[in-house]
């Protein structure tokens, strides 16, 4: 009896109060499934920064290096907002507010990558497009041409202040001439992707970007015609560790742009994505911390999602000869 008495209960959520009237099974069963959500969602209302875009960092004394041309590139480094630690020559090292590179090696990137054409989708200061090069890969990396460009509500665009619409990769280009790289940057959004504009890859690689779209599955659609057939893609997403328990159920914690993000999901999400989008296999291939100058903890998953072989058919307006890299 006590199963079937209908409850009513008020639930307050980031200021909304809702009336719930629901009987007690259901509400013991809709407290089990809310409660990791709340918590997660507790914890990054009381925080003032995005989980991982930048926030306080790291910075840079030119004055503490030693030898002039040390200095010289320190100074230089200086005039950058990093995003990426990167490693420079004569032993400088950017002040970025992420560093991949000490679980570099974790996320399964392929240890000789001579002989392969990949792409990277949203560089930033390119840590991973130059880290691929090193690895012998011919490296394409795509990124927005300009914060105007992000993919960010439109009612927020419009009180933005035109001063505010930088240019990006100021970054890349400097650690690109420094360190000699042949890696070709190119400007584009990952929704306009098209292999009639860069030809088709052995290898997509795509790092913290699905979080900060608001059409995540469209981008992997979009995504999904740059592979050759046999190609994959190498995808690190952030993930909701307490949406873990539900099974096969694929849940995402949807934040509505807090902070630059709009959705963190479940691995179950994040596969079943995959899948929708084409991809032929999706292994789980690891899981690993995101190391960045933040208290909030964010944990990632590595997918690594293979287009079939069989798979020579493609879309109209991505049908296109191959084009080689410049």
């Amino acid at each position: 009896m006590a199963d079937t008495m209908v409850r009513r209960r008020r639930l307050r959520i980031a200021g909304f109060e809702i009336a719930l009237g629901v009987e007690e099974r259901q509400a013991r069963r809709i407290r089990r499934l809310a409660a990791p959500v709340l918590r997660l969602f507790g914890r990054a209302a009381q925080s003032s920064a995005p989980l991982d875009l930048p926030g306080t960092r790291a910075t840079l004394d030119p004055s503490a290096y030693v030898s002039p041309p040390a200095r010289a590139i320190a100074e230089r480094v200086q005039g950058v907002d990093w995003y990426h630690v990167i490693e420079l020559p004569h032993g400088v090292v950017t002040p970025g507010y992420v560093d991949h590179r000490a679980i570099r090696d974790r996320y399964c990137l392929p240890a000789d990558m001579h002989g392969m054409r990949v792409l990277e989708v949203a560089t930033f200061d390119g840590f991973w497009a130059f880290e691929m090069e090193r690895r012998g890969a011919v490296v394409v990396a795509t990124d927005i041409p300009s914060w105007f460009h992000a993919d960010i509500p439109l009612r927020t665009l419009e009180r933005m202040a035109p001063d505010e619409d930088t240019p990006t990769g100021a970054g890349f280009r400097l650690a690109h001439e420094l360190l000699g790289s042949r890696v070709e940057r190119r400007t584009v959004s990952v929704y306009d992707l098209s292999p009639h504009d860069l030809g088709t890859f052995d290898m997509v690689f795509v790092s913290d970007l699905m979080l900060h779209l608001r059409d995540p599955q469209r981008a992997l659609e979009r995504i999904y015609p740059m592979l050759k057939p046999g190609g994959f893609l190498l995808l690190a997403e952030p993930y909701n560790p307490e949406l873990e328990g539900l099974g096969n159920t694929a849940m995402t914690q949807f934040f509505g742009f807090y902070q630059y993000i709009w959705s963190v999901p479940s691995t179950m999400t994040l596969r079943t994505m995959l899948q929708v989008a084409g991809f032929d296999t999706v292994d789980e291939v690891a899981r690993l911390p995101l190391v960045y100058h933040h208290p909030f903890p964010v944990e990632k998953v590595i997918f690594r999602a293979r287009r079939s072989s069989d798979d020579t058919a493609a879309p109209a307006h991505a049908r296109t000869t191959e084009v080689s890299a410049r």
